[in-house]
């Protein structure tokens, strides 16, 4: 036999020493009222208090029922049964921007890294969600399909450069309709969202028509924009570039601002959100993937110890009903 709460057996011994003072200062305190009244001798002889006998049987049943009462409250298990364990969630398809912009660093880091913590801070909060990853710049395309593997999917996620694509532009439209595509093959309606990470500089193609394949399958998008409106350098391509900063065809430092109007278009138009990076938008972006529908990913029959704490519940609950009883026994008895 194992307790779950085993505290509670602590605790009986100190419970029944503090009841059994109690009794005693009750019972003392009755008898110097009643010398006080008179001799406790001729008053039993014409009363109906109850005698020494009955009392003390009637303290021992108390005394009894908590005991039971604590007992079961410690929750005594012993045998085992079937439980069935199921786990929940949904399916989650990061979009991350993997254009030359992403290397851009509004503040201390690069808005790449800013957006690899932001969905890590969220999934691990979620950890029953399929992860899948769709890496885009001028294109586009599934690098992780959906799993439950969210060790591989942070493995995946950390791996993820701006040197993957030979394309350093970004296309919007590809990585909607990639994830529109992902979602026609895997995963279950109603329990599908996109989660977009871009500075959202879309140069290229027309977001409605795979917007509107995603609004059709009830596919959210909850997207999240980095940068500022200030903007920042963008850093050469590489290291071993004669100079720190990229440079456009007439020679101008490059500069990358956050465009707001076709991630804020593609959480609107699929009934999803918008938000602008900042330190809580992990949190934030765990709130809104909270307010999604879950469903059941996967069960199975796990043995579980039984509890049974009714026992020594319904002792106490008999034995505490059983003593006012006596009482009543008692008062007709002495009549």
């Amino acid at each position: 036999m194992t307790f779950a709460y085993p505290i509670a057996l602590v605790l009986l011994l100190p419970a029944l020493s503090l009841a059994v003072w109690a009794m005693r200062r009750h019972e003392r305190a009755r008898g110097v009222r009643l010398h006080g009244f008179g001799q406790p001798g001729l008053l039993a002889r014409g009363s109906t208090l109850p005698s020494a006998r009955f009392t003390a049987l009637r303290q021992a049943l108390t005394l009894a029922g908590l005991s039971f009462a604590l007992v079961a409250a410690a929750r005594p298990q012993f045998g085992e049964r079937p439980a069935s364990l199921a786990h929940t969630g949904r399916d989650v398809l990061v979009l991350l921007d993997l254009s030359r912009s992403m290397n851009a660093a509004d503040g201390d880091l690069p808005r790449l890294a800013l957006a690899k913590s932001a969905v890590l801070d969220a999934v691990a909060r979620s950890p029953g969600d399929r992860l899948g990853l769709v890496v885009f710049g001028g294109s586009a395309f599934l690098q992780l399909p959906l799993t439950a593997n969210h060790a591989a999917f942070r493995r995946f996620l950390d791996a993820a450069s701006t040197d993957d694509l030979a394309n350093p532009a970004t296309d919007l439209s590809r990585a909607l309709a990639a994830a529109a595509t992902a979602f026609e093959h895997a995963g279950e309606r109603g329990f599908q969202s996109v989660l977009l990470l871009s500075d959202g500089e879309s140069v290229e193609g027309d977001v409605g028509p795979p917007l509107k394949r995603l609004r059709l399958a009830g596919v959210p998008v909850i997207a999240i924009g980095l940068g500022t409106g200030e903007g920042a350098s963008i850093p050469a391509d590489s290291s071993e570039a004669p100079e720190r900063w990229h440079r456009d065809h007439i020679g101008r430092i490059v500069q990358s601002r956050l465009e707001e109007g076709d991630l804020r278009r593609a959480a609107n138009e699929t009934d999803g959100v918008y938000l602008r990076w900042s330190q809580s938008v992990g949190s934030e972006l765990s709130a809104e993937l909270e307010k999604l529908e879950k469903r059941t990913m996967s069960s199975r029959t796990s043995p579980e110890r039984a509890d049974q704490f009714q026992w020594p519940l319904g002792l106490a609950v008999a034995i505490l009903a059983m003593e006012p009883l006596l009482g009543a026994v008692s008062h007709r008895r002495r009549k």
